[in-house]
This record gives C-alpha cells, structure tokens and sequence, in this order.
C-alpha cells in the first residue's frame, strides 16, 4: 500500500456533510458556532490562493506559518492555497512559549514568507532579537496581524496586514499593506457605532448576520471585493 492507494481508498469512504465548525468570537458577546460547508471551503482556498499568487507567492517560497489548530477555520485555507501552489510550508504556534521554535526555523530554514505573526510571538521575538530588520532582512514578503503589524511598522520593518474579521479572513497586498481585502462573493460587512458587523452571503452554508467583530474600521468596495481600513 502506497500513500497514492491510501488516498484513493479514503476518497471512496462517504465523507461528513460539512467540512466543520468554526467558532468565533463576537466582541464582548462570547462566541459563536457556526457551519463550514465543503464547498464554502473550496472557494475559500480559490479566493486565497488567488490574493497569495497576486501578492507574489510562488512554488520556490518556504512560508513559516504561525496559527493555532483552533484557527483552521480562517487558515486551513490558506495552508491547502500553500500547497496547490506548491510553496514550502512550516508552521508554528502564536504563543511566546513557541517563540523559541519559530526562531530555529527562521534561523535554520531559507524562508522567505512569514504569515499569521501575531503580537505575543513577535514579542517574545523582540525580546531576544531587538533588531527586528537584522533578523527578518531575507524575509521577502510577511503578513501580520494588526498588533504585529503596528510593532513592525514601527521597527521599520515592512508587513502585510492579515486579520480575522468575525468569520471572515481579511488579507492585504504588498501595493497596499494596510487595507485588508476581504471575498465579498462569502461576507458582507458594514460599519456601525460599535464596530464592524459581519453576515455571510447566501453563498455559505451558516445563515450569519450583523455578527460584533469588537474591531472598527471602514469599508469600501472595489468591484466583488470589500476594501477594510481599521
């Protein structure tokens, strides 16, 4: 029996109705559960590896990929958009504890793409390594999360914005590094006194509406596209 064989035996198997559940956070109204259909996963790994290619990720990048398994519903998509492309992918966990681990592999590894620093792994980064732009110079392109974002725009340091927006992935490009860009084919988003609201399209399998995100920002649109400046 060969991997190719296992493969092929487990597509044969009936799979789940849904690929899973995701849970989210909702501002200051706890969390919420909601439906992951197989196709909203399909097109969520399009539509990633879609901003990934357009922001100049190739086959020949090793991506050092920072997430929790609790968010594989905002970045399973991007690590199989990783694959199809053909990208070199090593991941680590977004808490200080792992700082340790994610600084062998950038030490150790060609990487050329982070994606998914958070500000807890960045900080315990810093702590040892205080010259950001000395320890991140063969980086070439890297997405971070807006706390991280912020400590490294003022290291001088360049980043990508990436963000969870309530269900939503909002991911930025390197001509605009500060405006998220969010599939407005799967959500809608608006604006509101209490921050940004969040609703699914009639294209998901959850029914989401008006769902906190507990972020400000403002929203634009370029084409089926929402432009998010926090």
């Amino acid at each position: 029996m060969t991997r190719k064989t296992m493969l092929e035996a487990a597509r044969r198997l009936p799979r789940s109705p849904i690929y899973g559940i995701g849970v989210c956070r909702t501002g200051d109204h706890g969390a919420v559960d909601y439906e992951i259909g197989w196709d909203d996963l399909e097109r969520d790994v399009v539509w990633a590896r879609q901003q990934l290619l357009a922001a100049g990720v190739t086959g020949d990048d090793h991506v050092l990929i920072t997430a929790g398994n609790h968010e594989s519903p905002w970045l399973s998509p991007v690590v199989r958009a990783l694959r199809q492309i053909g990208a070199t992918y090593t991941p680590a966990e977004t808490y200080s504890w792992d700082s340790a681990r994610f600084l062998s592999v950038l030490d150790r590894m060609p990487i050329t793409v982070i994606f998914g620093l958070c500000g807890e792994t960045l900080g315990s980064v810093q702590a040892q390594n205080p010259d950001l732009a000395a320890l991140l110079e063969k980086v070439r392109l890297m997405w971070a999360r807006p706390e991280a974002h912020i400590e490294l725009a003022a290291a001088n340091v360049n980043s990508m914005l990436v963000a969870f927006l309530g269900p939503a992935l909002g991911l930025a490009r390197p001509e605009a590094p500060g405006v998220l860009l969010v599939d407005g084919a799967e959500w809608a988003i608006r604006e509101s006194s209490n921050g940004l609201l969040v609703s699914s399209t009639e294209a998901r399998t959850a029914r989401i509406v008006d769902m906190p995100t507990g972020i400000s920002g403002r929203v634009t649109t370029d084409g089926g596209t929402l432009l998010i400046e926090l």
